[in-house]
């Protein structure tokens, strides 16, 4: 075959005679015209209407060409991610803002409400269906106060215990918990707050208003808006094989009555033989006459020590007796010796 051979004039004319590449490209409209994007900005603001507009549109488009489609989706992504952003900031805003719906309220109205409370202790030995009625009224759920990160709302905690009713007077509650139900601020003379709940379910805010420096305690204080009723609940030293009844909330079924014995009586400590578990802390140990004998502490746990059987312990009511050892909040001890006073009052 024979050789062609092209000079670089010969190349350097058929370059100038190829007109400019850049005019071969057609001028094509925008994929989607600028009032279409105007028009669907305008749904920023509210992110599940451009939601509905966006699944709309995509179905509109499915036989336009690939460049429209792209184009499109490629638009309302960018917008939808806008939207987003803007309602997640929007949310966070209003919540920190404006207060969330109430949970916990400044009172229990079931106790403002009650015209009388039980006459404690009982002339006769009450049965299991006897203290169901009259005891459990006097038991609360109680669970430390757990702030909202988005505002200064409390609500309770994923812990919980149970609480006893000591006293009750023209401006407010006594209660009394285990020490360790309730969160202490490590300051001082200052204590966090509370949520209890009775048998209606409804959370009140209460004061911690002291925890016993040895003992597994603590007091709680509700001020009182209405009502009239009063109470005092009478307290008794534990003694060894007397029956006993416990009420409270184990593994979250509320309000729970069981019964047994002081297995043991040792000082500030008593081991009971009545069952409990997880929610029965802090709640009351009551005789067959409804006198307060101690408060749940704890069980041992079997998953530490598997040969441990019913091994129950509270701590004796006996500290109810005097503010000695009690480490109170500012203002707090005044409502602890009102109910002393009424209980020496009552003779008890």
């Amino acid at each position: 075959m024979e050789k062609v051979v092209i000079s670089k004039a010969e190349v350097a004319e058929v370059r100038a005679a190829v007109p400019d590449s850049q005019g071969l490209a057609p001028s094509l409209p925008p994929a989607v015209p600028w009032w279409n994007r105007v028009f669907l900005a305008l749904f920023v603001p509210v992110l599940p209407v451009l939601c509905i507009v966006g699944v709309i549109l995509r179905l509109a488009l499915r036989n336009q060409p690939p460049r429209t489609k792209h184009a499109m989706a490629s638009y309302l992504s960018t917008l939808l991610i806008i939207s987003g952003l803007m309602t997640s900031a929007g949310v966070v805003t209003i919540l920190s803002i404006a207060p969330p719906p109430e949970i916990g309220n400044s009172e229990l109205s079931e106790l403002d409400e009650r015209a009388d409370f039980p006459k404690l202790p009982s002339a006769s030995a009450l049965n299991g269906v006897e203290v169901s009625q009259s005891l459990k009224p006097l038991v609360v759920v109680i669970s430390p106060a757990a702030r909202l990160w988005f505002g200064k709302q409390e609500m309770p905690s994923n812990s919980f215990g149970a609480g006893a009713l000591l006293g009750v007077d023209s401006s407010g509650y006594l209660f009394v918990t285990a020490r360790h139900v309730v969160r202490e601020s490590g300051v001082p003379g200052r204590f966090e707050h509370a949520l209890l709940a009775g048998l209606s379910g409804i959370w009140a805010t209460a004061d911690i208003i002291a925890v016993h420096q040895r003992l597994d305690l603590a007091l709680l204080w509700m001020p009182r808006r209405s009502g009239t009723g009063d109470f005092v609940q009478p307290v008794s030293s534990p003694k060894d094989g007397e029956p006993i009844f416990v009420i409270g909330h184990p593994q979250g079924l509320r309000f729970t009555l069981s019964n047994g014995i002081i297995s043991r009586a040792d000082g500030d400590v008593i081991q009971i033989s009545a069952p409990i578990s997880p929610g029965n802390s802090g709640g009351p140990v009551y005789d067959d006459r409804g006198n307060l004998l101690g408060i749940v502490s704890g069980t041992v746990d079997k998953t530490v020590d598997p040969n441990a059987e019913n091994l129950n312990f509270g701590v004796a009511s006996d500290a109810l007796r005097s503010a000695s050892g009690w480490q109170f909040s500012v203002g707090g001890r005044r409502y602890f010796d009102r109910f002393l006073q009424a209980r020496a009052g009552r003779n008890d």
